[in-house]
């Protein structure tokens, strides 16, 4: 049977749980299936990815008959790559969409083939580990990607010093959802006491705008440009355009303040060091991060290496789950695959077989790692190497189950407990009603385009306070409307009531 919903799927993941694959294949050499497969890096090709790639293919070879060649891609040039070897018919097995809002622009081209059936058949691994993630995957009702993660929500935080909220004895509560005026309140005391050129929000124009942090709408499976649903997605089903409300009108106020007042530098909008390396600098209190266990634990390493203090989350959202949070990274099976029953299979091992797993994303033990004294999952480097010089990592995590990933330091045995405790949190008022609808903005693809380039104009400047909302708002909105905002949002209405109509 094809399974259609993504509530279908996501009932066969609890399904999966507990439930073990005999699949065992042996191959004649004669009988082996090269899968190309995108192999996505910062720029940076791993001195030895050919070796790990022998050390892969002397596993598979003979265990389901594909052999393994990677195709190294930067992540930035993912779209441009994919779509130009789809269409020049090279070939490509397993493709990767990291950044690109899913599948949905390579769908609409033609470019990959449905995956309800070859998940149903190889993939009961890959159900279990990404569980509700699944719905990320879907467009028009099929499943295209397999998303990989291993969180299972994301919350929202305001991630900031320790040492300076003890040094202004300011009290937190990290089971608080703070809102922008009460991290004002806080911004001020530290402001005052740090003066000078210190400042409390390291930010820059490129990075996910500040509204995005204090609002809990659902984009749909695709952006503000063509609305939203309130409440975390249970507000209703009316699709609103979020630049109208008057919550992002009071945040817009709100930050036009802390542009005043120095909590935001002047050239907030045109520096282009990451906020995490303006906080690397001492001279920040803060930054407005995704702040899941992983992200705390790694980002306070970093802030005790360089500035020596731990980091403290003071959460703007409550864990939420929704499906343009499960479309950052999927696995995709294009057209000029010419076997994707030997691929699903090999990308089903990545999540069975936990030697693979650590194989591909760590590398060869005793050359690219060595297990800690006492320990089956926590790793170190050997002698003489770190993580500068290396010659293997897949600094891009994007293989496999990654609850079975060996950890470096900072992280302890206590993470899987915590991933885990972190992804049972979720309430059911956070889990959007809409999880698995994915607007097709195809139909009205002119307005969309437009729509989205109005957004990123102002973004970068009313939505960090550079401009003053009393003017620059109403001129943001009207821009919206007449680039067809609305015209938009009446078609995903339509989309939606139809997906909805059909789930009932």
């Amino acid at each position: 049977m094809k399974l259609k919903r993504a509530a279908a799927l996501a009932m066969s993941a609890v399904m999966a749980m507990g439930m073990t694959s005999g699949m065992t294949v042996s191959a004649a050499e004669d009988d082996i299936y090269e899968i190309v497969i995108q192999y996505p890096t910062l720029g940076t090709t791993p001195p030895d990815l050919q070796k790990v790639e022998d050390g892969i293919n002397a596993r598979v070879e003979s265990e389901i008959g594909v052999h393994v060649t990677f195709y190294p891609v930067s992540a930035f040039e993912t779209n441009n790559t994919t779509s130009l070897m789809v269409s020049s018919g090279e070939k490509l097995d397993l493709a990767i969409s990291i950044f690109e809002g899913g599948v949905a622009n390579y769908v609409n081209k033609g470019m990959l083939i449905e995956l309800d059936d070859l998940v149903e058949e190889y993939g009961q691994d890959i159900l279990t580990a990404e569980g509700i993630a699944m719905n990320g995957g879907y467009f028009n009702g099929a499943l295209y990607g397999i998303p990989t993660e291993e969180k299972m929500a994301r919350v929202k935080a305001f991630e900031c010093r320790k040492d300076l909220l003890d040094k202004y004895n300011i009290e937190y509560d990290e089971n608080k959802i703070y809102t922008a005026d009460e991290l004002t309140d806080i911004f001020k005391v530290v402001q005052e006491g740090e003066g000078g050129a210190f400042h409390c929000v390291a930010i820059n124009g490129s990075e996910d705008p500040l509204y995005s942090f204090f609002d809990h709408t659902d984009q749909l499976g695709a952006t503000y440009a063509s609305g939203v649903l309130t409440d975390y997605g249970n507000g209703g089903d009316e699709i609103v355009n979020y630049f109208e409300t008057a919550e992002f009108e009071s945040f817009c106020n709100t930050v036009r303040t802390w542009f005043e007042e120095g909590y935001l530098s002047k050239d907030c909008n045109t520096v282009t060091d990451s906020s995490l390396v303006q906080m690397q600098t001492g001279n920040y209190f803060g930054m407005f991060s995704s702040a899941e266990p992983d992200m705390i634990l790694n980002h306070t390493r970093l802030m005790q290496d360089y500035v020596g203090t731990e980091i403290v989350p003071l959460y703007t959202s409550a864990p939420t789950s929704m499906t343009q949070l499960y479309q950052v990274t999927q696995w995709m099976i294009p057209i000029t695959c010419d076997n994707p029953e030997k691929t699903m299979e090999f990308l089903y091992l990545t999540y069975k077989d936990k030697d693979l797993i650590n194989l591909i994303y760590r590398g060869i033990e005793g050359e690219h790692w060595n297990f800690q004294e006492g320990s089956d999952c926590l790793i170190e480097y050997p002698e003489g190497i770190d993580s500068s010089n290396t010659p293997y990592t897949a600094i891009l995590n994007v293989w496999g189950d990654k609850m079975q990933d060996y950890q470096l330091p900072p992280m302890d045995e206590t993470y899987y407990d915590k991933m885990k405790e972190f992804n049972e949190s979720v309430k059911e008022e956070h889990i959007s009603k809409a999880l698995g609808y994915c607007f097709n903005s195809e139909p009205v693809k002119t307005q969309y385009a437009a729509v989205s380039d109005v957004i990123t104009q102002y973004q970068a400047v009313l939505g960090l306070g550079v401009v003053d909302p009393a003017t620059e708002l109403e001129n943001f909105r009207s821009s919206l409307k007449a680039a067809g905002i609305d015209e938009v949002i009446a078609e995903n209405q339509r989309q939606y009531d139809e997906w909805k109509a059909a789930q009932e």
